[in-house]
């Protein structure tokens, strides 16, 4: 009985080493996703050209300097996206519900401030004439190659100086 007890602790061993051995073993790869993408420094210079030549037209989102990109649009079937945006001035500080985000600085720099309370918003003024700014927020200085995670339900702002922009790539991750 004891040999038969030992011979089943081997064996059950030798299956679970062999498991463990490929963790990728249980991973289903059908139906495979046809989503693959690459882009270079020349696909997010052709970007950031053509969001430049959106602001020169006029302003961006809310009547500010911002201007967006859809390098990977939404789909149903995963949740996250991946826009490309370009800042060259004041824009409002955002939170989400839903969304998590993640910042890739592709070039120039500024200032994000995280976290904190929004102030200075007026009930009955239209959107685009606000102004507010975030108070009590943590402030972090950003440059070409810095990574920022954002989580939902985190008001954040991207700051640049005067005359000065940036462009960053955004992966959007949605909550289910």
């Amino acid at each position: 009985m004891r040999f038969v007890s030992l011979v089943a602790v081997v064996v059950g061993l030798g299956v679970a080493n062999a498991s463990a051995q490929d963790p990728f073993a249980d991973v289903t790869n059908e139906p495979r996703p046809s989503e693959f993408m690459h882009w270079d420094a020349e696909s997010f210079a052709g970007f950031k050209s053509e969001l430049e030549d959106q602001l020169r037209e006029g302003p961006g989102i809310l009547g500010t300097p911002f201007a967006v990109s859809s390098a990977l649009p939404r789909a149903d079937h995963r949740r996250h996206d991946v826009q490309i945006i370009h800042r060259a001035g004041y824009t409002q500080p955002e939170i989400h519900e839903t969304k998590w985000d993640i910042y890739v600085v592709l070039d120039g720099s500024g200032t994000v401030l995280l976290g904190g309370e929004r102030v200075n918003w007026v009930e009955g003024l239209p959107r685009e004439e606000q102004r507010p700014e975030l108070s009590g927020a943590q402030e972090f200085q950003i440059t070409k190659g810095d990574m920022l995670h954002v989580p939902a339900r985190s008001w954040h702002q991207v700051k640049v100086a005067e005359g000065e922009s940036i462009t960053y790539a955004l992966i959007n991750v949605f909550e289910e």
